[in-house]
């Protein structure tokens, strides 16, 4: 990852009052690394993977499902 861009995806990740992980195995890094990076920040952890990540003990949140069946699911208030 360029970086600017890993500059500017800490920058996001410290002001987050939300971090959510959608469809990833969180073992790339550094990227990875911003995961618990928001938690330590007081972010709200929400997880949806098909498989249990190493993350999802201090996620506030962890959905295991296909991504698509998940979001199918969601629905916004209106």
């Amino acid at each position: 990852m360029p970086r600017e861009a890993m500059e500017k995806a800490r920058a996001a990740t410290l002001k987050a009052d939300v971090f959510l992980v959608l469809g990833s195995s969180l073992v790339v890094y550094p990227a990875a690394g911003f995961v618990a990076l928001a938690k330590k920040n007081g972010a709200t952890l929400i997880i949806i993977n098909r498989e249990p990540t190493e993350y999802d003990a201090i996620a506030d949140l962890a959905i295991h499902g296909d991504l698509g069946d998940v979001l199918a699911t969601v629905r916004l208030k209106e």
